[in-house]
């Protein structure tokens, strides 16, 4: 079952205390603690002190965020923080008057000694109350805070484990945190279990090929391959979708329990399939092109050579990855040049958009297209070009109109824009003409257009 952060019930301060300081006597399940009876061992100590709770109390006043709080809600009733300990006691004691705000530089000095409350001889001390605004925009301050229910204490220890040491989650850790079919899926391909006689701290091999293969190609290995699965995974059941954080987690949540045996085998035999095209004998190992390490690199790649497949006949060997290590040399070579610099700048603004995407898939696609021309679309019967081969046709004629006059005389307009030409077939597509890159030509629409055949 997929795990869902639930609502609090409350956002204020106030409330939170309200909680907090509840009779315990009453209902358990009105309780938050942050009390060590009731939080697990595996919580960390608290840590923090009294100038860093007051100065967590001074962000509160002056309107700062201070991050998500994520509460579990115990077997018993009470709820205790999975993500939040320290920030929740710093809480708790600057409300109950026992911290105050720090006499530091950094700090506005209409807030420096302040107390929320006063207790006996704290004025002797120099410490002063805060003003009634004050006290009701700490009150009213509105935390960002989530709970879990209807989790086993393995599971709330698992999450706070993931959080290293109070730190954010990233997404796919959060993703990961879900559970469900897919999830699972996603960990039988990136990762094995690591027995629990095993003492060393290696990186768990990774079950399906092409990601024992990517372990060479990849650091940060555990987190890096499951973000390159959740891609391709994606990609798969949601194609030429973008890849948004927020839509990988949907997908997370649609296949918690829908994801079928179906689903799966499609899965592993593309990425199988993709995997050898990818890989090369060296020195009697086989060695997957090294080009392949980041995860929104390596959906571009998979994209285009999915597409190849699915829509075109290719030759009996075609060398994928020579033609990826081509392409990758010239970009190198001609970074400020088009379509290379398009590529890279849609690989690194906001690389999992759609239409960023689609850019890349275009330029890759057309790429290896042009590097081999006799692929043959699929549908015999597509008369048109795809937007694909016509850039490589583009590219090929070195973007100047192919027509040539009686005399061999080329003609001499140049297109900045491969939309602004056309692609015409060589043996004329009536004449049975295949519709292929070798077949294609740039015309201008002068020498294209109009034209009785």
């Amino acid at each position: 079952m997929a795990l869902e952060p639930k609502s609090t019930g409350f956002r204020s301060i106030k409330n939170l205390m309200n909680k907090i300081n509840a009779n315990r006597d009453l209902e358990k399940a009105t309780v938050v603690s942050v009390d060590d009876d009731d939080v697990p061992a595996w919580q960390r100590q608290i840590v923090w002190n009294e100038v860093e709770m007051g100065l967590l109390a001074y962000s509160i006043l002056m309107g700062y965020p201070i991050g998500v709080i994520i509460l579990w809600q115990k077997p018993d009733g009470v709820r205790v923080p999975i993500d939040g300990r320290q920030r929740l006691t710093a809480i708790k004691e600057f409300f109950n008057g026992n911290v105050a705000i720090p006499n530091l530089p950094k700090v506005n000095e209409t807030f420096r000694n302040k107390k929320y409350k006063l207790h006996n001889g704290d004025l002797e001390k120099g410490f002063i109350a805060v003003t009634s605004k004050e006290k009701d925009l700490f009150e009213d301050y509105e935390l960002n805070i989530i709970q879990y229910e209807n989790i086993d204490e393995e599971t709330a220890m698992d999450i706070f484990v993931m959080l290293q040491g109070g730190k954010s989650l990233t997404k796919t850790e959060v993703r990961a945190a879900l559970g469900g079919k897919l999830c699972d899926f996603i960990t039988e391909l990136t990762s094995t279990s690591v027995s629990s006689d095993d003492e060393t701290e290696e990186e768990p091999v990774p079950q399906h090929s092409l990601f024992k293969s990517l372990a060479k190609n990849v650091r940060n290995v555990r987190k890096a391959h499951r973000n390159i699965a959740d891609v391709l995974v994606h990609e798969v059941l949601y194609p030429n979708q973008d890849k948004h954080w927020s839509s990988l987690e949907i997908m997370y949540r649609d296949k918690v329990k829908g994801l079928t045996e179906t689903d799966k085998n499609k899965v592993r035999s593309l990425l199988n399939r993709f995997k050898k095209d990818f890989t090369r004998k060296i020195n009697q190992q086989d060695v997957l092109a090294p080009q392949l390490r980041s995860a929104f690199f390596i959906l571009s790649v998979f994209k285009a050579w999915k597409e190849l497949h699915e829509e075109y006949d290719l030759p009996s060997h075609v060398n994928f990855p020579s033609l990826l290590a081509n392409f990758e040399r010239l970009r190198v070579e001609n970074p400020d040049e088009y379509p290379f610099i398009n590529f890279t700048a849609a690989l690194s603004n906001a690389g999992y958009a759609q239409n960023r995407i689609k850019q890349r898939h275009e330029i890759l696609l057309s790429f290896f297209l042009k590097e081999i021309p006799t692929a043959m679309p699929k549908d015999r019967d597509r008369r048109n070009f795809s937007v694909e081969q016509k850039i490589a046709i583009w590219e090929k004629a070195k973007h100047q109109c192919e027509f040539k006059d009686d005399k061999d005389v080329r003609c001499a307009e140049i297109f900045t824009n491969f939309k602004d030409a056309d692609a015409d077939h060589i043996i004329k597509w009536s004449n049975n003409g295949p519709t292929t890159v070798e077949n294609g030509r740039l015309l201008c629409q002068r020498h294209n257009r109009g034209r009785k055949d």
